[in-house]
């Protein structure tokens, strides 16, 4: 009688675990445009913020970083860095661009850095107007996209935006 027990007992045990599995849902489908969207969403932001005697002149863009390790990019902070300067050119700001110069700290597999003491002399030297900076958080859904346009010569930020990125297969690929 004791065996009989045991086994409906276990059988039952089986059959309660099988209704308490979960079922996660399958990852977000990548969308190849997302980046370019969202970096394209921050850049307009930005530019319609801007008053417009700011809109003459020069724009330097430092690489956006990821926000734990402000001295550390990877191909996404390069990409959003590269799609919000287009655009600003698309929306016709003077844009700057600083891989042809060599007075900025540019680190191998990172992209443009400026550090803080050398952005207002790098400014003057390109008589840049406004500095577009960011930086990026990966979690576990989504990137969370922090950016600023900073007027070089005060610190003063002129204008910003948060942006989220969804988290996808795509978006993974460039935070390595």
């Amino acid at each position: 009688m004791r065996r009989p027990l045991t086994t409906l007992t276990l059988a039952c045990a089986l059959a309660l675990s099988a209704c308490a599995t979960e079922t996660l849902p399958p990852p977000p489908k990548a969308d190849p445009a997302v980046v370019v969207n969202k970096a394209y969403e921050t850049a307009d932001a930005l530019i319609d913020q801007l008053p417009p005697e700011l809109r003459a002149g020069p724009v330097l863009f430092a690489t956006f970083v990821d926000v734990d390790a402000l001295d550390r990019s990877t191909t996404l902070g390069r990409t959003l860095t590269e799609q919000v300067a287009n655009r600003f050119v698309q929306r016709g700001f003077v844009v700057t661009e600083l891989k042809l110069r060599t007075a900025v700290f540019v680190k191998r597999d990172t992209g443009e850095l400026m550090l803080a003491r050398e952005v207002d002399q790098i400014a003057r030297e390109h008589d840049a107007r406004i500095v577009v900076a960011g930086t990026y958080s990966p979690a576990k859904e989504a990137v969370y996209l922090s950016a600023k346009a900073i007027d070089p010569a005060t610190g003063q930020v002129l204008a910003a935006k948060d942006t989220i990125v969804p988290m996808d297969n795509n978006v993974k690929s460039l935070l390595r």
